[in-house]
């Protein structure tokens, strides 16, 4: 992927605009990483997106969760509205692109079930979770949008590099790349921008913290799909 592919940000001066500049060394390294790089032209083994589709269908449930979190501390009725949305499109991922991926790489409901998360996994979800539950609505979205931003930018990346004909993982590309996810992104930029303006100068800070920390486990969770990893003990 091309920096000027992920560096798309806000236009103006904004928490979401600081927050995306701090963390370009971990867009670079996500970039960089072979699982999407050989996802992108068809050539992922096969072994190595079982891994991955596995781990983000246990992902996704317990983000749908933290969505839900989320949406119970909103300050309107229009944004619980939009992230109990968000919750149900999660779920509505797992259950329709990962069902279509998991029967095609010959997974069953019952490997689903038996799955254990990874430890990046397993680290990741925790510390979304937590942050939902123990911290404001301002902190909480930090928390949540590095999933949102940058799925968008790999998504956007990849479905615009040259077509591979007959790539198995096409319908990941095209539904992390399709505009109607993008605009979703969009939208929980802006609404973390709008809580950023009223949060204290402790929860900005505390903000940028957890959308790091976020966007560190990103890069953690596709490597360790890479690597196949499992539980050293």
């Amino acid at each position: 992927m091309q920096d000027n592919q992920m560096a798309s940000q806000p236009a103006t001066d904004s928490f979401t605009t600081a927050a995306w500049e701090r963390i370009a060394s971990i867009r670079a390294s996500i970039e960089a990483l072979p699982l999407l790089e050989r996802l992108s032209d068809g050539t992922l083994p096969p072994e190595i997106f079982r891994h991955y589709i596995l781990q983000d269908a246990l992902y996704l449930k317990h983000y749908a969760r933290c969505l839900a979190v989320v949406a119970a501390k909103a300050p309107d009725n229009a944004q619980v509205l939009r992230f109990l949305g968000s919750a149900q499109k999660a779920l509505n991922v797992e259950q329709g692109l990962h069902a279509g991926f998991l029967a095609q790489f010959g997974i069953t409901p019952a490997d689903v079930e038996a799955a254990e998360p990874s430890p990046s996994g397993f680290a990741y979800t925790n510390f979304l979770l937590a942050t939902a539950y123990h911290c404001s609505y301002p902190v909480a979205l930090s928390a949540i949008l590095p999933c949102f931003w940058i799925y968008w930018k790999v998504g956007e990346a990849i479905k615009n590099r040259p077509l591979t004909e007959g790539n198995a993982f096409q319908a990941w590309i095209n539904t992390y790349g399709d505009p109607q996810f993008a605009a979703g992104a969009r939208e929980v930029i802006a609404l973390t921008d709008f809580a950023a303006r009223g949060a204290s100068e402790a929860e900005r800070t505390q903000m940028l913290d957890v959308f790091v920390r976020a966007s560190q486990y990103e890069w953690m969770f596709w490597d360790s799909a890479w690597n196949l990893e499992t539980w050293p003990v």
